[in-house]
């Protein structure tokens, strides 16, 4: 009975000892990729800081153009649609253009085909 009482208490101190490695491997594996989140986060943290002074900056400079144009910042925006308007008008004659092109095309085909296909059909006599 010593035995197997000597038996069960290595067998239980072995167990404990690997137990003890594996959560200390756990804990070490653990400890590192912590290490790496906290610094890939520090990273993104700064550039997002980084991104967020630039785009303030951004607004700084529009607010200062806005405040700046003589007719404030209703003159700016009407302006801004003046141009936006400008712009439309101009892409959509460009679109307009392009269309008168096609079917200009289209027509030239469709009357080169059916002149070609009266050509090409047999004639045929009137017997009368």
């Amino acid at each position: 009975m010593e035995d197997f009482l000597k038996n069960v208490k290595t067998t239980a101190q072995e167990a404990a000892d690997k137990v003890g490695e594996t959560l200390s491997n756990l804990k070490d594996a653990a400890s590192e990729k912590f290490a790496d989140l906290s610094e890939k986060a520090e990273a993104l943290a700064a550039e997002a800081k980084e991104e967020a002074a630039e785009k303030m900056e951004e607004l700084q400079a529009a607010k200062a153009k806005i405040a700046a144009h003589e007719g404030g910042a209703l003159g700016f925006l009407s302006d801004k649609a003046s141009e936006l308007l400008g712009e439309i008008k101009e892409e959509a004659a460009e679109a307009m253009e392009d269309g008168k092109d096609f079917w200009e095309k289209a027509k030239d085909y469709v009357s080169g085909s059916k002149s070609e296909s009266t050509e090409d059909a047999p004639k045929t006599e009137d017997k009368d």
